[in-house]
């Protein structure tokens, strides 16, 4: 079976910000993310998850090591390199369809009316394109964002904590149409959350933060069995062993994780 490519490589990195340079956020942190996979990055809140996306997508620079994408060092943004933030990243003043289109305008090239009106047909956003996204649900902006990133041609996209601010039913439709949208467009991703249960369902390989370290801690293998449904021998066996490597108590088998 041939080996898969890597796409991203961070390569012993550390990162302090300049109002705490004695307090590393992170150290000599290793990550590998491998073409058209799916990575769940799983740890508490402030322990340096969403700092690592930053510097992944160019945005921040790391003080030491290195950051390889498609082989080659990464020195800063690039187009196609997709971040999704927790506000979605969408300008207020512009409608649905011209929010898609930014990356062809900021390129000056034409658009297609027909791979629009396709595109648009699958996110389900048709009945919305000339809507602003202040009258759009967080889901839908979401699937605004997911359409920016296939417009602008992106092949990595990362997500901070992408279902954060939908209640339970709006989120397990956005995570379902999320894993058909990677399947179908073979984008790499990765996905920053605190939620186990989140990590279960949309990662191939679970990377589990040690807030201590300011590094990855383990790195659980969850193809095979990914997208398990809840409520399985397997599904709460890895929710034990996260917990476990998380330092957290005994999961209640009745309780959401």
């Amino acid at each position: 079976m041939p080996e898969i490519n890597s796409l991203i490589k961070v390569q012993n990195i550390s990162f302090s910000y300049p109002d705490a340079p004695d307090v590393p956020v992170l150290r000599c942190m290793d990550l590998d993310v491998k073409e058209k996979e799916c990575m769940a990055i799983l740890g508490e809140s402030g322990s340096g998850k969403s700092t690592l996306l930053k510097i992944m997508c160019g945005l921040l620079r790391p003080d030491q090591g290195t950051v390889l994408y498609d082989g080659q060092p990464l020195t800063g943004p690039t187009d196609s390199i997709t971040m999704i933030f927790q506000n979605y990243g969408l300008f207020p003043w512009k409608r649905v369809r011209d929010n898609i289109l930014l990356p062809l305008q900021l390129r000056g090239e034409k658009e297609n009316p027909q791979e629009i009106d396709e595109l648009l047909d699958y996110l389900g956003l048709t009945r919305h394109a000339d809507k602003y996204p202040g009258e759009l649900s967080g889901g839908q902006m979401q699937r605004v964002a997911l359409g920016r990133a296939v417009v602008g041609r992106a092949k990595l996209i990362l997500m901070d904590e992408p279902f954060s601010a939908l209640d339970i039913r709006n989120r397990e439709k956005l995570q379902a149409f999320m894993k058909k949208f990677f399947r179908d467009t073979g984008m790499t991703s990765v996905i920053v959350t605190h939620s186990i249960d989140e990590a279960l369902v949309m990662g191939n390989r679970i990377a589990v933060f040690d807030p201590d370290q300011g590094n990855i801690k383990a790195m659980i293998e969850n193809r095979g069995s990914c997208y398990a449904a809840a409520g399985t021998d397997l599904y709460y066996r890895r929710i034990r062993e996260i917990r476990h490597l998380m330092g957290l108590g005994e999961h209640n088998e009745a309780e959401n994780s």
